[in-house]
């Protein structure tokens, strides 16, 4: 196959999504298939693409309809012969058109967020230009279901695969924050993130438990305003904003335990890639939730936006830590087992084939 993944994201930013595609990209290419990525000149998408073998190209799509890069990219398409295009719903008008305008190669959207309630405009583009959909929970498929694209397998659900790195050695936490208990948090410094909720749960929780620290990962347009909320609180010593870090598996396997907080999720990564290096897992009972810990099996589950949920979760942890733990290295082997990287790329390439075979069976009939 000869695939194009496009995904214009903004040039700094390297998230879950981001992450994917570079592991979707150098996988198929290293399955032998031709890829290309396209995304934002300088982009980390493209840099990190790049580093992992796979061929790039510059495409800025700022707006939903822009006439002249559809025409840039249907042109792209038929000069590499393209087969399958990948993008997410930002990218696709622009590249339904470019593939109606370039011979109708396989149009695929890959999502890992949920659609709004009823999105007429999603349906109406997916129903126009989308050969396909894959996506990383159960309940994001069922939404798609709900808006009518009930034909067998159109909605897939390919669980985001992890590479396991077991040679990197562990941030060590002792030197900068001596005697603390580390809670790690990985994702954006944003409200929808739920760290608002955390910080006034941490008012519940300075008195019993003073040894205990939050380091969060992750830079957003309301980091200043937690740093100043925190403040405000009076809990700043017990919460450490320490920014992006493009590589986050040492500050996993050096915490004692991570905290996903966030108040909507497709598949929370960031918990997922905790529980693979053995870390007990508190998180929201958000979207893909019950499906990575099995209805709470392997992780502990609490309401979002609620901060008394967090403390009295927090505060279970720490007064029970040898089940927390225990619990962790059972998690540990669930994810090894079913978010292997193997697993997701051979799905995914099985699943474009089929599609591919579909489509051109309709073709002919």
């Amino acid at each position: 196959m000869r695939i194009l993944f496009v995904h214009s994201i903004g040039k700094n930013k390297y998230g879950g999504g981001e992450r994917w595609v570079v592991n979707a990209a150098s996988g198929m290419h290293q399955k032998g298939h031709f890829v290309v990525v396209a995304g934002r000149k300088n982009a980390v998408l493209l840099h990190e693409a790049a580093k992992n073998g796979v061929q790039t190209t510059v495409f800025d799509i700022r707006s939903d309809i822009n006439i002249f890069q559809a025409y840039r990219l249907s042109r792209f398409i038929r000069k590499n012969q393209i087969d399958v295009i990948i993008c997410k719903s930002r990218e696709l008008a622009v590249c339904g058109m470019a593939a109606k305008w370039s011979g109708n190669p396989l149009l695929i959207r890959r999502t890992g967020s949920p659609p709004p309630p009823g999105s007429k405009k999603l349906a109406r583009r997916t129903q126009k230009y989308v050969d396909g959909v894959v996506t990383n929970t159960t309940t994001i498929r069922d939404i798609y279901h709900n808006l009518g694209f009930t034909e067998n397998d159109f909605v897939k659900v390919i669980y985001n695969g992890l590479h396991f790195d077991d040679d990197t050695p562990p941030f060590d936490f002792s030197k900068a924050f001596p005697g603390k208990t580390i809670g790690l948090c990985v994702g954006r410094a944003v409200g929808h993130k739920g760290y608002f909720y955390l910080i006034d749960a941490l008012v519940a929780l300075k008195e019993a438990y003073p040894e205990l620290l939050f380091y969060v990962l992750g830079d957003g347009k309301d980091k200043e305003r937690l740093i100043s909320y925190a403040r405000e609180k009076q809990v700043d010593s017990m919460i450490h904003f320490a920014g992006y870090v493009h590589q986050p598996v040492p500050y996993f396997k050096g915490c004692d335990f991570f905290l996903h907080p966030s108040l909507y999720e497709g598949m929370p990564n960031a918990a997922m890639e905790a529980m693979a290096y053995g870390k007990p897992v508190i998180m929201t009972r958000v979207n893909g939730a019950d499906e990575l810990s099995q209805n709470g099996q392997f992780a502990r589950l609490i309401p979002a936006a609620n901060a008394e949920a967090i403390s009295t979760a927090v505060a279970k942890a720490m007064d029970n830590k040898s089940d927390f733990i225990a619990m962790g290295q059972k998690a540990r082997d669930m994810v090894r087992e079913k978010y292997g990287m193997n697993t997701m790329l051979t799905e995914l390439e099985e699943y474009l084939i089929a599609r591919l075979e579909h489509k051109e069976k309709n073709i002919k009939l």
